[in-house]
């Protein structure tokens, strides 16, 4: 009962008023500041910043204070025994009093125990980041969440009041089937193929009301709110076909922005920071070890000639049996590191299909939220006509009703397909590792919050959008050593080094050894045209050796100057 005392009192403690309906970015303002996941999230940052503070102190040297007092019940005396005749003196001495005090002061440092513990600071060091990538894959998860739970409250708002009339007017039209078919007014099968038909009808209407009646529910548990706490939700005007959220940023763009910054990366990255620190103290520790101590002392015995005493000195100590495991701790420690890498590459592999998979599915959902939309514009424009043909006589009740719970299930599955489209729209974020918030935000109220999170689901788009493709930023491998004898017929020794860049022979040296690694046939300077147009892959060695060699595809016809045989 203590417990349950405690935890509901942090539960259930007291948020910021909701003023007025909810809108999406209110929704995920409240969810960043009082939903519970995310403070674990910020609780375990907080341990792990005091976990690093902690442990720097382990670097620094021990300085033992000590004090004692010691007594006896009689004189600590004893008698000497002389070595030459081998007899006792027959003399008791003493040199200690019965009762005396004690005070030391002393200071050890051991090095090697100083490299052990400063690498592990540093590995706490990224612990704390770790701890922050995982808040922030926390926090995008939240808000793709609170934007799917947003969009089915909205559709479950608009849905359920169409539901309960329709309903009732259904147990109607049930009683009044059942009382034609107590008075026998039409044939049997026709009167329960009728009743049949409402029944189904009614169970429908039921099946949705199950999938919608808990949407506010959990869009409420998101945010943070208590259990059962009522509140409205601000009502978007109604999605038609071009209500299709747009997506500029092109798949190349995500997909480098996701290797740069999703959390899951970033947070292997610091694992394999940790796991070389790791090896590094792994083999500190086979190093012999160095102590340096000194000290101050007391000592009230008035027997002593100096009753206060300073000492000093150092130790090295090796445990020469630990080189034994050397070679294989080295080893284990290397099959870490690797084990580390193999594992960010397996997901960067991961995130890019993800990344992929995530933009085909926005493009479907795209595409079917449109197909949806003309279906639900359809269905309206029906039950249009059923109700004038009702108006005149030329429809029953169940016509009308039929066609009514079809515009209903059209409309819903409009707006649960739209609900699935802004998920895959936010799964394009979080796929890509964009945080919706800015990183740093001056105040938590939930004004400040609610309009960081509108600007930062503005921008999105241009930041991950302007990230460099990835083939753009991996660098070209050479192919001097990969390129096969027919690929490069022209004698790099005979021909002139400035061919490919005869139209900038006056330029100096360091601007000639920036050429781009490919040349096109556009970029070559005008030489007289030769018979054959097949172009040719020509290869060019820098006279210094330290630059990759060029690889260049030109036309013959460039070449035909040089004095090369037109065949070659």
């Amino acid at each position: 009962m203590s417990r349950l005392r405690e935890d509901m009192s942090v539960i259930m403690s007291p948020q910021e008023p909701i003023a007025g309906p909810v809108s999406m970015h209110e929704a995920m303002a409240r969810a960043i500041k009082y939903n519970l996941d995310e403070r674990v999230k910020l609780m375990e940052m907080a341990v792990a910043n005091q976990q690093l503070d902690l442990s720097r102190f382990d670097m620094l040297p021990r300085l033992v204070a000590g004090a004692g007092y010691t007594g006896r019940n009689n004189e600590s005396g004893s008698e000497s025994l002389n070595l030459a005749t081998g007899r006792r003196t027959g003399e008791s001495t003493t040199a200690t009093d019965r009762h005396r005090r004690t005070a030391d002061l002393g200071f050890t440092w051991n090095i090697l125990d100083f490299g052990v513990s400063y690498l592990r600071a540093r590995q706490n060091a990224n612990l704390v980041l770790i701890a922050d990538e995982r808040r922030r894959r926390v926090v995008q998860g939240i808000l793709q969440d609170v934007r799917t739970s947003y969009w089915r409250a909205v559709a479950a708002e608009r849905l359920l009041k169409r539901i309960e009339p329709l309903e009732k007017r259904i147990e109607a039209a049930r009683k009044n089937a059942n009382a034609l078919e107590a008075q026998r007014v039409q044939a049997p099968l026709q009167t329960l193929s009728y009743q049949r038909a409402l029944v189904d009808t009614l169970r429908q209407l039921q099946t949705l009301r199950r999938e919608l009646v808990a949407a506010k529910s959990q869009l409420g548990a998101l945010m943070g709110l208590p259990p059962g706490e009522n509140f409205s939700i601000q009502m978007p005007p109604d999605v038609t076909g071009k209500d299709v959220p747009a997506i500029t940023a092109s798949v190349e763009s995500l997909e480098t922005y996701a290797l740069l910054n999703r959390p899951e990366l970033l947070e292997e990255s610091y694992n394999a920071r940790i796991t070389a620190d790791e090896t590094r103290r792994a083999l500190l520790k086979l190093l012999p070890g160095i102590d340096l101590n000194a000290g101050l002392h007391y000592d009230s015995n008035s027997f002593l000639l100096n009753q206060r005493w300073a000492d000093y000195g150092a130790r090295v100590s090796w445990n020469i049996l630990s080189l034994a495991s050397a070679s294989d701790t080295h080893a284990f420690s290397k099959a870490q590191e690797d084990l580390v890498a193999f594992r960010r590459q397996a997901l960067s592999v991961a995130v890019l299909s993800q990344v992929r998979v995530a933009m085909v599915q926005f493009r479907e959902l795209s595409q079917e939220f449109s197909l949806n939309a003309d279906q639900a514009a359809i269905d309206r424009r029906i039950r249009q006509q059923y109700v004038n043909s009702s108006t005149v006589g030329q429809q029953g009740d169940m016509s009308v009703i039929q066609a009514e719970v079809s515009e209903l299930v059209s409309d819903l599955r409009r707006d649960l397909v739209y609900a699935d489209l802004q998920n895959a729209y936010a799964r394009v974020m979080v796929s890509a590792g964009v945080d919706p918030m800015p990183e740093a935000v001056p105040s938590q109220d939930l004004a400040t919050l609610r309009q960081a999170v509108s600007d930062g689901l503005g921008a999105w788009q241009q930041k991950a959008g302007g990230t460099a493709r990835l083939q753009d930023l991996l660098v070209p491998a050479t192919t001097s050593e990969k390129a096969p004898a027919e690929k490069a017929p022209v004698d790099t020794a005979t021909e002139p080094k400035t061919a490919p860049v005869a139209t900038r022979g006056d330029e100096p040296a360091a601007r000639k050894a920036s050429a781009p690694e490919r040349v096109t046939v556009a970029e070559l300077p005008p030489l007289p045209a030769a018979s054959m147009t097949a172009p040719m892959t020509v290869s060019f060695s820098p006279s210094t050796g330290s630059e990759p060699v060029k690889v260049y595809s030109v036309p013959p016809s460039a070449l035909a100057p040089l004095g090369r045989p037109s065949a070659r």
